[in-house]
């Protein structure tokens, strides 16, 4: 939405800069990553031989010869670095080899873990600048770690990225020994530390931190990021930061008084009343479009707006807001009125969808808390002003080298490529897949919570630990009781400070894991022999996600077994077919075709959401850019320099 400005005009609109895409330069023909991957191979065989030759003679020397020939180790690659640059060349091979041999031993000493020739040509993968597919429970932890030691080695200051503070804190407990006895300074920066601690932080050659930090540090002080020293981003749980996340950007803002905005929305509010679903407008795949008859309605209603709003298309954004918080937010479930700190009420946000799934169009965002507002009767509230903006596209596209890890970067290869010019390297796959049970559930949330109580003790019962992936607060409010009614008492991953115990398992346990933390979860069973059960009884975010889970525990010599739940949220079209396809067929018939009608719109779903987030990502750089541009409430400074074309139009 258009807001005015200091300098706002209420009978013209500024016209829109020319903008451009950061992915002009790079072919966007389909599967050109593949040419990239297979350019870059044969130096990446080069260097793998060259560290597999190193290692033998390094396994016979004590640790203080074996400390020597690190530093000269590391010596010599910094030298080649300097002399040929950060790209390999058959001139460095050597030395990349000699350092990564060196390291894969100190990691051996200090660590008890010896990097399979997989994990070490991860490493040196992400070490010049790719992505990795490693697959899960692969040891990609480590190979991050070492990545980030060669980098070090290197000269480069590394921000190693987690996908959460928790996860962070594990790496650094897990692997600080090894970047100690490297001489590689660590630290970690959780996103509630203060301001005051950030330029030490900083300073550190490895900075474990979060995204949601950088780039609120990025904008609050650029001034961090030493232009003396390169700095290189390696990212952990790539598909969730680059992709999944990267869908929102960070606004930096603070206290706002904007009484035209305000004025404008409680205007608005009353003209909505007049527009009716289906002659006005329509709302499609959750697009709000006027019709013609909404279009002429526009025109009548427009001369009772304030003058700066009765330009087309600040009218249209306004008026489709507040028909937008009218049809599509339900009290109680997206939203709630609680009390306020100081007295009164104020709206909270949350529920059971995302408010980019909600209100996909970006320019509603702004002023929507204040719709809501007014649709509940409540005093409006200031706006925040913005004062700075930050897409994950620019901020992991603005560093020298971009390497990381993911289990599964399957279909994302082409975007990944185009936006932040990083290419993927495919590791094989050796784990042999879950065999995994499907069953319908009740689309009750309750009753649902029951059956997977049920599942959950008959397992306990045959002596197996059990292990329960979550997505949703209510899913985990639901659950705990209902196992607790069969004397089991659940551990929450993550309800605490992380410890050595976390994903250790023994005969009857179970763990309920929220989704954010599947990613660094390293399950383990004592004895080894016990039995591990996998149980998923809501979907999750993605089929990635779902996979990530299934292969929990793939590494245990002890069975392991699956079992997938499966319903349509109530009052869905999904939900009303299963429900005809139960009362005409008998239940040996209906139940499979149940369960192949539900994965089959699930999947559907799924890739129609999909489809709609890539269009979202692909045009996020674009959009923030336009509004630094044009927007006065948008930046303060200097503007980013733009580069590219325009090949689509802006949502």
């Amino acid at each position: 939405m258009i807001l005015p400005g200091a300098d706002a005009s209420h009978d013209s609109t500024p016209a829109a800069p020319a903008l451009r895409s950061p992915w002009a330069g790079r072919s966007t023909l389909p599967g050109w990553w593949r040419l990239q991957a297979w350019r870059r191979q044969a130096m990446l065989a080069a260097l793998l031989q060259a560290a597999r030759a190193a290692e033998p003679p390094l396994q016979l020397l004590d640790d203080e010869a074996l400390a020597a020939c690190a530093r000269q180790a590391r010596h010599a690659l910094r030298a080649a670095v300097l002399r040929a640059g950060e790209a390999a060349t058959s001139a460095t091979v050597p030395a990349w080899g000699a350092a990564a041999a060196a390291a894969a031993e100190l990691a051996s000493r200090s660590l008890g873990q010896r990097p399979a020739p997989a994990q070490l040509q991860a490493a040196l993968a992400m070490a010049q600048g790719r992505l990795v597919e490693a697959g899960a429970c692969s040891g990609k932890s480590l190979a991050i770690a070492l990545a980030a030691v060669l980098g070090a080695w290197a000269g480069r200051r590394c921000h190693l990225v987690c996908g959460n503070e928790l996860l962070a804190a594990r790496h650094a407990a897990a692997f600080g020994p090894l970047y100690l006895r490297c001489g590689v300074p660590c630290a970690v920066l959780p996103p509630q530390a203060p301001a005051e601690a950030a330029p030490q932080a900083y300073g550190a050659q490895v900075l474990l931190v979060t995204a949601r930090r950088l780039l609120a540090d990025r904008l609050r002080d650029p001034a961090l990021w030493p232009r003396a020293t390169p700095c290189w981003a390696l990212v952990d749980d790539a598909d969730r930061v680059l992709i999944d996340d990267a869908v929102h950007p960070h606004v930096a803002s603070e206290p706002g008084h904007n009484p035209l905005l305000l004025e404008a929305i409680a205007c608005a509010q009353g003209l909505a009343e007049g527009f009716r679903a289906g002659e006005h407008y329509h709302d499609r795949r959750r697009l709000l479009r006027f019709t013609p008859a909404g279009q002429a309605l526009l025109a009548e209603v427009e001369a009772r707006l304030p003058p700066f709003w009765r330009a087309p298309r600040r009218r249209d954004e306004l008026l489709m807001q507040a028909l937008v918080v009218r049809d599509r937010l339900v009290r109680g479930r997206h939203y709630d009125v609680q009390p306020g700190p100081a007295g009164g009420a104020r709206i909270v946000l949350g529920g059971e969808m995302p408010l980019a799934q909600l209100v996909p169009e970006r320019s509603l965002h702004t002023g929507l808390l204040q719709a809501l507002e007014a649709r509940e009767g409540l005093p409006l509230s200031h706006p925040p002003a913005t004062r700075g903006r930050l897409s994950h596209q620019e901020l992991f596209g603005g560093y020298r080298l971009l390497g990381g890890i993911a289990s599964s970067l399957r279909g994302l290869e082409s975007e990944l490529w185009r936006i932040y010019g990083a290419v993927v390297l495919r590791q094989p796959r050796t784990a042999p897949p879950l065999a995994l049970r499907h069953a319908l559930a009740a689309t009750d949330d309750e009753v649902r919570a029951r059956q997977a109580a049920e599942a959950v003790a008959e397992a306990v019962r045959q002596g197996a630990a059990v292990l329960v992936g979550l997505r949703r607060m209510e899913s985990f409010r639901l659950l705990v009781p209902a196992l607790r009614a069969h004397g089991l008492s659940p551990a929450v991953l993550g309800a605490a400070a992380p410890g050595p115990d976390d994903g250790l398992l023994r005969p009857g346990e179970v763990v309920l894991v929220p989704e954010p933390l599947l990613a660094g979860l390293d399950v383990r069973t004592v004895p080894v022999t016990t039995p591990l059960q996998l149980l998923l009884p809501e979907p999750l975010d993605s089929a990635r996600t779902e996979a990530l889970f299934h292969a929990r525990g793939q590494r245990l010599p002890a069975p392991r077994r699956g079992l997938r739940l499966w319903s349509a949220p109530a009052g869905t079209p999904l939900a009303a077919a299963v429900a005809r396809l139960e009362s005409a067929l008998p239940a040996r018939l209906a139940d499979p075709l149940a369960l192949v009608l539900l994965r089959t719109g699930l999947r559907l779903q799924r890739a129609v959401a999909a489809r709609q987030a890539r269009r979202q990502r692909r045009q996020l750089f674009l959009h923030e850019q336009q509004l630094v541009l044009q927007l006065s409430f948008a930046a303060r400074g200097e503007a980013p320099v733009l580069r590219g074309e325009l090949h689509a139009p802006l949502p």
